[in-house]
């Protein structure tokens, strides 16, 4: 079926009754396979020939005649990405699953594939999560969601959270199988468990038909979704137990700040190790026994966040406002989250880059040797780290304010091109504020780490894995 499948993701939204502003705001912490590089891609608005084809991951299928513009968190070696939002203001997150249906390793669609398309083709929460519908009942989702080779052979299925300024949707598959409830209030997460039961606002027609003939329950007032569907021990898929726990930690954290949850609300909670419950880390959140939401790697599950999204989803703005995509690489404790728009402002176009081993004129690689260093010991290093992103995300958040207000005042005056100048002087400065700590940090924390000394767990499988990457690091 399928190995070494790890750990994978959490996604979470706060609903306008649950946030300061009245906002919708969406969260996600993407995990993947040690050291593969995630970069962040920023596609305009494209037109299509009339019979055109998209080749995808695995598969060709039609291309539509327009494709929407959006910015994707994209594995370096996929067609698809783990996150994303579109001009419109829909953004989506996706999570693994593990279902009792077949899996499919021949022709058909990662969730990955379809979390872009959804993006390319839909101008809401609800028009993009038909857009995965559709293209989940024609093609399926099939192929390894690894790169073969590395670190092993994995196939899933797919749960997403998909929110626009409206509401948000929360679409979980099994094979080509799904139920989708519908969220307008409140808050949610999913974290590679099933979470809908009875309570589906719309299926696929022969969902509970195919459960009783499975032998799954024994009728219709029997059927409950996540119970039926859901294989919670298969084989080399995670601890269910490890992942109802994280669940449990992003869902209490947005209960605990309901009413007054903010972009910095859910960069807190992408940084999340279970501090003070429990099963807060015994030796450090490099070192932690569980799984946590702010995922650091080990040699068990290898798996560790990636990059991370927040998206700020706005209906009371005008398009240039509506959405901002905050952005992290790496394990977002250690690292910083920065803000993007669209409709004419700009990605850095290096944040793109990035692929299977180290290169020194990455953004993801900056960040991700930054993650590397501190684990060599996080109890010095990390919060040296923390206290430079700390200062830099709580000037970008009074910043971000100012320069929206004028390009807001700008926009009203008839001035949009003037009011996207604005903002991309923002974006730029910013960028570049970032490029020169992540050098700094770059040049002495390795300084800092003969100094210190190293006190980390793994540090076999550590010393293999840059070995094989080509990371730089102290390891002697």
């Amino acid at each position: 079926m399928f190995v070494n499948s790890g750990y994978s993701c959490d996604t979470w939204v706060a609903m306008q009754d649950a946030t300061a502003d009245g906002s919708v705001i969406l969260g996600k912490n993407s995990d993947r396979p040690p050291m593969e590089a995630q970069p962040l891609v920023h596609i305009p608005r494209l037109k299509h020939k009339r019979g055109a084809k998209v080749k995808c991951t695995y598969i060709e299928i039609p291309q539509v005649r327009e494709t929407y513009e959006h910015i994707g968190s994209k594995i370096w070696w996929t067609f698809g990405y783990e996150m994303g939002m579109n001009e419109y203001g829909v953004a989506i997150g996706n999570e693994a699953v593990w279902s009792k249906e077949p899996y499919e390793w021949d022709t058909g669609l990662l969730g990955m594939d379809m979390l872009r398309l959804a993006l390319e083709r839909g101008k809401t929460a609800y028009e993009a999560m038909h857009v995965i519908i559709d293209l989940l009942e024609k093609y399926g989702q099939c192929g390894s969601c690894e790169y073969p080779g590395e670190w092993g052979k994995a196939n899933y299925h797919n749960s997403f959270i998909i929110a626009d300024p409206h509401e948000a949707w929360v679409l979980e598959t099994a094979g080509r199988y799904w139920a989708a409830k519908k969220i307008t209030h409140g808050v949610y997460s999913i974290s590679n468990i099933y979470t809908i039961e009875n309570d589906w606002d719309e299926a696929h027609p022969k969902l509970v038909e195919h459960a009783i003939e499975m032998g799954w329950c024994n009728s219709k007032e029997d059927f409950n979704f996540a119970r039926c569907y859901g294989d919670y021990w298969a084989k080399d898929s995670p601890n269910p137990g490890d992942m109802q726990i994280r669940r449990n930690a992003s869902l209490e954290l947005l209960k605990k700040y309901y009413g007054k949850i903010t972009p910095a609300t859910m960069m807190m909670i992408a940084r999340d190790h279970h501090e003070g419950t429990r099963v807060e880390p015994r030796w450090g959140a490099p070192e932690t026994f569980w799984a946590t939401v702010c995922m650091h790697d080990n040699p068990k599950s290898g798996y560790r966040t990636a990059a991370s999204m927040v998206a700020h989803l706005r209906a009371n703005m005008p398009p240039l406002l509506r959405q901002v995509y905050w952005h992290s690489f790496s394990v977002p404790c250690v690292n910083v989250f920065k803000p993007f728009y669209f409709h004419g402002v700009k990605v850095p176009a290096n944040y793109a880059k990035g692929t299977s081993t180290y290169s020194s004129d990455s953004p993801f690689w900056w960040a991700n040797r930054v993650k590397l260093l501190c684990d060599l010991n996080y109890s010095v290093l990390a919060p040296v780290t923390r206290s430079v992103f700390d200062a830099t995300e709580e000037w970008e958040l009074k910043r971000a304010h100012t320069y929206e207000a004028m390009a807001l005042q700008l926009i009203k005056s008839g001035k949009e091109k003037e009011a996207v100048k604005v903002l991309q002087q923002f974006v730029d400065e910013n960028c570049q504020r970032i490029e020169k700590e992540y050098k700094m940090l770059n040049e002495i924390l390795p300084e800092m780490v003969k100094t210190a000394k190293i006190n980390y767990l793994y540090l076999d499988y550590l010393k293999d894995w840059t070995s094989k990457k080509g990371v730089p690091l102290p390891l002697e």
